[in-house]
Parts: C-alpha cells; structure tokens; sequence
C-alpha cells in the first residue's frame, strides 16, 4: 500500500513537471513570433506613410557618420523597426522619408537584408553606401566613388593543375605566375577562373536565368549623382590629421565585390588590369543584383578608405576610415536632396 502510493506520488510529480517544462519551452518559442508580428504590424502601419528611399549602410563606423551629420530625424511615433536581430531605422532626411539599416559585413548579409527591405518596406528604390579599398592608382583616399556597374569577383571555379579551363569564365588567375622566385617549378593551386552571375528576375519567365557579369546601377539615378561631382568633401580627420590632397567625388567607374577584404598589392593590381574596377567592398554587388532581380533602382556610393593592398605598413583603413565613411555619408545626403519625391509604389519599376 504504501508502495503504491509512493509510486503514485512520483507519477503526479513527474507529470506536472512535464506539464510545466512543456509550458515554458512553448511561451520561450512562442516569444521570437510575437516579436515578428509586433514588428510585421508596425511596418504596416509606417508603409501607410510611404514610400520611403531604402538606405543600407554595412558597419558601425559607417552608420556613426551617417548620423554624426544630424540630418536624420526620427519618426515620432517609430523611429525604429527591429526584425530578424537588425534595427530599421525610420524617418526624414531634408523632408524626405527614408529607412536605415547596417546589413553586417559580406555578400549573404547584404543580400539577406536588400531582400528582406524590398519586401516588406514601401520603398522607391536602395541607396548602399560605405567605405571600400582603392584599387585605381587615379583614385586616392577619401574620394568618394559612384560606379555605373559592379562585378562579383567572387565566384571561382578553382581548377585542377591539369584540368580543363571553362569557357564560360570571363578571366582566369594563375597562381603560378606570381611564384618567388619567377618561373620557380610548378605552383599546386593552378588557376583560379572567374565564374558568372545567375540572375533571376521580375522581368523573366519563373526559373530562367541569365548569365550576367557586369551589374548595372539604375541609370537614372547615376545620371542625378552626376551633379555631385565638385561637391565639398572633408580632408581632415582631425586637426592634427589631414590628407594631402583635397578629395574628389567620381561617378560612373566599376566597383568589385567578394567576400575578401582586399588587403594585398599583387592582387589589386590583378583586379584593376582584368577587369578595370576602381573599388573593392565586400556587399555592393549583392545589393544591386538584389535589386535588378526585384525590379527596383539602386546605386552604390562608397568612400576610398585605403590602397588595398597598394601601401605599406599597416592598412590605412584604420587611419582614414572614419573620413571616408563621412565623405560617402555627404554625398547620400546630397543624393537624396536632387532624388525626386514619390506619391505611389507604382513608381518603383519607373
């Protein structure tokens, strides 16, 4: 008898823990959806206020000058969205609606949150911007540059020593021809070949794809950006720390993006004599075909804030990053004062 009770006991006990832990495993993942419908509803409520210009920085230093200008100003009743561990920041630059947010460093997080805005903000078009490293010996630190088109320089089909090459690589890299000493044996990593783009997009059959290298920007917004050459730029970081020379904003050259961060002369070089682009970021590309594939406008803005390889001693992104991030900053502001006003979504594919 008492055994039985005793048995009896620890059933009911066992089972209200059960019952308990149950609870708390379902209120703990039940936490991250109401989050996401709290979110999903507030951007409901500020779309009823759009369209906004979709603007998306990468790091913290970039979205520091950014708001270091004071030309941001908060909406008063959102001034944020959170959603998926990143916060959208709501409001009006010179009387224009904007939304912000730093996607994270590289191609996936660029993409994730290009797409992630495009589909749930009402938005006219992104406007990506931050620093990059120079890879044209006519550019020099704190130039700010607004390419015509990006390439990913990314995707490699990195070939057997004695395999064939692709003929549908747009240029190849042999290792072997930077051996020390020159012409020193066999180098094992062969050649590297440069692998294009599959883009998807509104204006196509579903699941057809076009092989594409050159990613173009919207046309008509580069045509706006072209008024900003000549604009005033800053050339000192501090009082005690200046540039030698004055700053320069050029529109329409061709920008790279990997996920590397481009700290290596030979390969610079490489980059500049292949394929003729100015500036090596890690995310642009992933923005702009983003938004080729949705049918939206986009144009990249990246301030030089190294050689990329090119100096010596220590990067100089560490000395004049935080000017080139301004100088970039300045020129979105500059670029969202000449970018018209928006009345309808419709506008988006115009």
């Amino acid at each position: 008898m008492n055994s039985l009770c005793t048995h009896s006991t620890m059933a009911a006990r066992c089972f209200v823990v059960l019952v308990f832990v149950s609870f708390l495993v379902m209120s703990v993942s039940a936490i991250p959806s109401k989050r996401r419908r709290g979110s999903f509803s507030t951007i409901k409520q500020l779309n009823r206020k759009g369209p906004y210009i979709g603007l998306i920085t990468v790091y913290s230093p970039e979205e520091e000058a950014f708001f270091r200008t004071g030309a941001f100003k908060p909406d008063a009743k959102h001034p944020f969205v959170d959603l998926s561990g990143r916060r959208y920041r709501v409001g009006k630059i010179n009387g224009k609606k904007v939304v912000f947010v730093r996607c994270g460093v590289g191609i996936t997080n660029a993409a994730a949150v290009t797409q992630q805005m495009l589909d749930l903000f009402d938005v006219t078009g992104i406007v990506h911007f931050g620093i990059s490293g120079n890879v044209n010996d006519s550019m020099s630190i704190g130039d700010v540059t607004i390419p015509k088109q990006f390439a990913h320089t990314g995707l490699w089909n990195w070939l057997n020593p004695n395999g064939t090459m692709d003929p549908a690589d747009v240029a190849y890299l042999e290792v072997g021809s930077y051996n020390v000493p020159e012409g020193d044996g066999v180098n094992l990593l062969g050649q590297i070949g440069y692998s294009t783009e599959q883009l998807f997009s509104v204006s196509r059959e579903p699941n057809t794809a076009v092989s594409l290298w050159w990613m173009e920007v919207s046309q008509q917004w580069l045509q706006l950006a072209r008024s900003l050459e000549g604009m005033e730029l800053e050339k000192c970081v501090n009082s005690s720390l200046c540039l030698k020379e004055k700053p320069k904003l050029v529109v329409g050259l061709k920008g790279a993006s990997s996920n590397i961060f481009l700290d290596n002369a030979a390969y610079r070089d490489f980059l500049f004599q292949t394929f003729e682009v100015s500036s090596s970021d890690m995310e642009s590309s992933a923005v702009v075909m983003t938004c080729l594939s949705n049918g939206f406008p986009v144009i990249v803005i990246r301030g030089l804030s190294d050689l990329a390889g090119a100096e010596s001693g220590d990067n100089a992104i560490h000395t004049f990053g935080s000017l080139a991030a301004l100088n970039a900053a300045k020129a979105v502001l500059e670029l969202i004062n000449k970018l018209p006003g928006y009345n309808s979504p419709l506008l988006h594919y115009m």
